[in-house]
């Protein structure tokens, strides 16, 4: 039986300036990386596929040993914050769904009962139309969106896990 070779993503970072590597503010006592950084990861994962694993390659002639070790925890915390976030989406997507389609089923049955019993015509397509916009927006909420969140979810979670790889250079001065 062969085993097969994990996919891996390598986005590389050159780093000729580390002091503004950590944030300065965290939600959490434990440190985090700054915006610019965490959105350089982000873009560098653009064309990231959720079966993939994804190492990070930092050139770098001023990231000491130390510094390694609180870069490598800064990434992972950030990036749980942010699989956190996606997890409360995940919620929230699920709940508007189905009380989005509650309303619609509601609405298609309020339908029904005013084709039944009663005689005007124009409320009928107007409690139709009510009823199929909550729908649709529910097929939306769940099916569309939600798998935009489920694959930023796979992306922060592949970040959490991250094997970084440091390579020294030079630094030109």
């Amino acid at each position: 039986m062969k085993k097969q070779i994990e996919p891996i993503y390598s986005i590389n970072m050159t780093v000729r300036d580390d002091t503004d590597f950590l944030s300065p503010y965290s939600p959490t006592d434990e440190p985090v990386v700054s915006g610019e950084v965490a959105e350089f990861l982000e873009n560098g994962a653009a064309k990231f596929l959720p079966k993939q694993k994804i190492e990070l390659n930092v050139y770098s002639g001023c990231i000491d040993d130390g510094e390694k070790i609180v870069y490598e925890n800064a990434i992972r915390n950030f990036f749980n914050l942010k699989l956190s976030g996606t997890e409360l989406s995940l919620k929230r997507n699920l709940i508007v769904s189905v009380v989005f389609t509650v309303i619609g089923i509601v609405g298609l049955v309020a339908m029904l009962l005013f084709d039944k019993f009663f005689d005007n015509a124009i409320w009928t397509e107007i409690v139709d139309i009510f009823a199929w916009v909550f729908v649709w927006e529910a097929v939306d909420q769940f099916f569309i969106e939600r798998r935009k969140i489920l694959r930023d979810r796979r992306k922060y979670k592949a970040f959490t896990e991250i094997r970084i790889n440091y390579h020294p250079v030079k630094n030109k001065d």
